[in-house]
């Protein structure tokens, strides 16, 4: 049921023109579709760097994404990706900069492709009030969008339950590429 509003809400949005377009070079193009106030920015570093943050200052969330286009298929299978973002959990969990000690990952319900995404909690801010600026949560999570593009995210929120987040996930669920 969750996929198919977000697939009749973006389709709303795509027929009025609204998208946030980003050219992968021979690749194609990549359209996000906003949902609630953010503003969009980009840079071309060899990978593409587009970072979401809001227009109004309540909304204590940004997103940051790195599109890599045209390297090899690392992962190929939803498995190979999955043992890739478990091993990195372990890694953050290991640190202890977390309050999480382990993570489970959690499926990106995406128009393309395949992902997961797994959160931390930020153990410096457990407990304490919402300041604009300091982030509770951590969301770090991979699409595989297809054999030549790759899109690393990362997500800082105060909670998977806040507006924020769900706008910032579900544009990234959402996104979509265009192929030249």
């Amino acid at each position: 049921m969750r996929r198919l509003l977000a697939i009749l809400l973006f389709s709303l949005l795509a027929l009025g023109g609204m998208a946030e377009v980003f050219t992968l070079r021979e690749y194609g193009k990549l359209e996000f579709y906003p949902v609630g106030e953010w503003k969009f920015g980009s840079e071309d570093m060899g990978d593409l760097k587009i970072v979401i943050v809001p227009k109004r200052a309540r909304d204590n969330a940004v997103a940051t994404l790195t599109v890599a286009a045209g390297g090899g298929d690392e992962f190929p299978t939803e498995e190979k990706l999955a043992r890739q973002l478990t091993e990195v959990a372990q890694h953050l969990a290991a640190s202890g900069d977390f309050s999480e000690r382990k993570t489970s990952l959690k499926p990106i319900y995406c128009q393309q492709g395949f992902g997961f995404y797994f959160m931390f909690s930020d153990a410096k801010l457990a407990g304490r009030p919402v300041v604009p600026g300091d982030y509770k949560k951590i969301c770090l999570g991979m699409i595989r969008v297809n054999a030549n593009v790759m899109l690393r995210f990362q997500i800082l929120s105060d909670g998977e339950e806040t507006t924020a987040f769900q706008q910032l996930l579900g544009m990234i669920e959402g996104m979509e590429l265009h192929a030249k």
